[in-house]
């Protein structure tokens, strides 16, 4: 039996990805969509550890798909499959890397939260949409929700601002799939160009006119990708 595993990113919560989950679930797949308690890599492999992970398909978006790379990378775990949808290298622009964000923003966003975590949410679930997408907010927004006291919030938006995984991307195993929106205006596109020099075999998947959230806004054109790698079809 496969498992299919698809983790989340800031400030969102496994539900996110029901579009996944309900056209992967059937008979001989388990579809599991955690939401993490908290941003530690140490919490993130150990729960890898539990699963076999020779016959899974990890897939990680943006924060989720960074933890996820250094929770593979720091025990040398290598599953069946791994898909990175919106994922920086390092998410914030370093001297050497321009394509992140600037630190700034991540600062501004972190008050925002601690003030009032639901118009800080409000405002970043707007930037995942591209101008196209604008119909989603609402619906997209039903899957963000504040954690306790805003800790959790303040300490996913620490971890982008400290992390840098660039050095380890020469341990990611061969062959990850790349999923990328090209209107992103929180990951942008270069972020995927950056990685696909540096992983060995990588490949990318850009979808146009999407955001921050090709899997959400893009459903069906994101599980028939998917299905190149799970096997079968949606639903089947």
């Amino acid at each position: 039996m496969k498992t299919l595993v698809f983790l989340h990113g800031w400030g969102a919560t496994g539900s996110i990805w029901r579009g996944q989950r309900e056209a992967f679930l059937r008979p001989g797949l388990t579809v599991l969509t955690p939401t993490l308690p908290i941003w530690e890599v140490s919490w993130l492999t150990g729960y890898l550890q539990e699963l076999p992970l020779a016959e899974t398909i990890l897939v990680g978006w943006s924060l989720g798909g960074m933890l996820l790379l250094e929770a593979l990378t720091a025990e040398l775990l290598e599953p069946a499959g791994l898909v990175l949808v919106a994922t920086p290298a390092s998410f914030c622009q370093r001297p050497d890397h321009p394509w992140g964000q600037p630190r700034s923003v991540v600062r501004a966003l972190r008050r925002a939260v601690a003030t009032d975590s639901r118009r800080g949410l409000t405002d970043f679930v707007s930037r995942c949409l591209a101008p196209g997408e604008a119909s989603f907010k609402d619906e997209l927004l039903q899957d963000f929700q504040p954690r306790a006291n805003g800790a959790g919030l303040a300490a996913g938006l620490d971890y982008l601002l400290n992390t840098d995984l660039r050095p380890q991307l020469s341990q990611v195993p061969a062959g990850v799939l790349i999923i990328q929106g090209e209107e992103d205006g929180i990951v942008p596109p270069a972020q995927t160009d950056f990685l696909e020099q540096h992983l060995q075999n990588a490949q990318v998947v850009k979808f146009p006119g999407a955001g921050h959230t090709p899997f959400f806004t893009r459903a069906a054109e994101f599980n028939e990708v998917m299905v190149k790698i799970v096997g079968g079809g949606p639903g089947t």
